[in-house]
């Protein structure tokens, strides 16, 4: 199964309008599986440069099939990955990335960009868990 448009707007639909019923203003990017932009979006008063920072998160998430999070926690402890990873200008571990997984096989991820990161990641953990449920 691949990641369909109408699945990636609705993604970012909902994760910008979920941000802003908590008084958040997010950036979301859809990737596919090879990290290449399928849908994204940006609240009226989210900054610019956080769709960048969403881009980067999606396609770490996509690349490392785990949550940003999960990447972070795994590479912190060892210098020298962590500089690996965190030295690619195209990846961006902060939490707030999120693989999205159909029917078992990874189909792509979100990237969420905005708020303080752990907040980026609760709403990356709740739409992408909500996609999973319907």
């Amino acid at each position: 199964m691949s990641l369909t448009f109408e699945t990636a707007h609705a993604i970012v639909a909902d994760a910008i309008k979920t941000g802003a019923d908590q008084g958040m203003a997010l950036s979301v990017v859809v990737v596919d599986r090879g990290g290449r932009v399928v849908a994204s979006g940006r609240a009226d008063s989210c900054g610019y440069l956080n769709l960048d920072v969403a881009v980067r998160k999606a396609i770490a998430a996509a690349n490392f099939g785990a949550p940003t999070l999960g990447v972070l926690e795994m590479v912190k402890g060892d210098q020298t990955l962590f500089a690996s990873v965190i030295g690619d200008p195209a990846l961006s571990i902060l939490p707030g990335g999120m693989p999205i997984v159909a029917d078992g096989q990874p189909v792509g991820a979100v990237g969420i960009a905005g708020a303080h990161y752990s907040q980026d990641h609760a709403v990356a953990e709740t739409v992408v868990g909500r996609l999973a449920r319907d």
